[in-house]
């Protein structure tokens, strides 16, 4: 039997899934950095992506792209809504308090989930999912092409704005040392306002990107929650760079593992590999301080 072409196929596959992690790893990594939280409501905006970009394209009939496009900035508004109505008034109350508000807004956000799209299941249909290419014996559909290229330019995009553009730096230093930021003039709570938005977005973008490849449903962002925390984990706290490496490792991981073993064992064998990862290299394999 020649292995080639499934190897070849799950790895296809291994790479489109974890390009999307990358995206919801970056901006879960963002988010915590800047804003010292750990945002347990990030994978119900990767949730909450998803459902816009299926209202949008086919309940509004503007098509996926327009759709994923006009996602973007309403899902950095909705991050910035919860910003303002759940984590602000908490900044500076303790630790545990503003992680107990984001875990009642992502409760919050799931029943809303189920009111405004009742019902368990939704798929958005595009015409990419019927175009498929042979490479070498492997097929592959037109659309995990473009959610690739879409998810690596997003994340290009963020990694090109935090290194060469003002308010990007101003992110990183807030990271770095938010006291010493404010001396300068950087403003940290804007910063915070608009990191969270930003964490938002990309999650919102990843869920519609992913949403062609599977079914959306509102229990889609705990599970998402989780793939965020094994990437950072992966890669390492505050490292960018990591959490591209520490998606394309989960993502090809979970293809290889679960084509090729079992993929009921997948998430047993993922935490059993984060356990080994951080036994061996506590702050991840790429863990920094700040953000790179």
């Amino acid at each position: 039997m020649d292995l080639g072409p499934l190897l070849l196929q799950q790895f296809v596959n291994g790479v489109s899934l974890g390009s999307v992690y990358v995206l919801l790893a970056v901006g879960f990594t963002l988010s915590m950095g800047v804003l010292k939280l750990l945002n347990v409501a990030h994978g119900h905006f990767y949730m909450l992506g998803a459902y816009l970009v299926f209202s949008f394209a086919h309940l509004a009939g503007l098509g996926y792209w327009p759709a994923v496009i006009l996602t973007i900035p309403s899902m950095f508004l909705v991050g910035v809504i919860v910003h303002l109505a759940g984590i602000r008034p908490l900044h500076g109350k303790g630790f545990l308090a503003p992680i107990l508000s984001t875990l009642a807004i992502a409760f919050l956000m799931e029943s809303i989930a189920l009111l405004i799209w009742p019902g368990t299941v939704r798929l958005i249909d595009t015409p990419y999912n019927n175009v498929t290419y042979t490479l070498a014996g492997a097929s592959f559909t037109e659309q995990r092409l473009l959610t690739f290229i879409a998810a690596m330019a997003l994340t290009g995009a963020l990694y090109f704005f935090l290194q060469r553009t003002k308010p990007g730096r101003a992110l990183r230093a807030t990271t770095q040392n938010e006291d010493s930021a404010e001396l300068v003039g950087i403003n940290g709570g804007a910063m915070r306002l608009f990191a969270l938005g930003l964490s938002a977005a990309l999650a919102g973008a990843a869920g519609g990107l992913i949403g062609p490849l599977f079914a959306v449903f509102p229990a889609m962002g705990l599970a998402a929650l989780f793939k965020a925390l094994i990437v950072v984990l992966l890669g390492g706290l505050g490292s960018i760079l990591g959490a591209v490496l520490g998606g394309l490792v989960l993502g090809l991981f979970e293809a290889f593992f679960g084509g090729s073993v079992s993929a009921s064992w997948t998430p047993v064998a993922m935490f059993a590999m984060i356990i080994i990862i951080l036994i061996i290299r506590p702050r991840g394999l790429f863990g920094r301080e700040e953000l790179e």
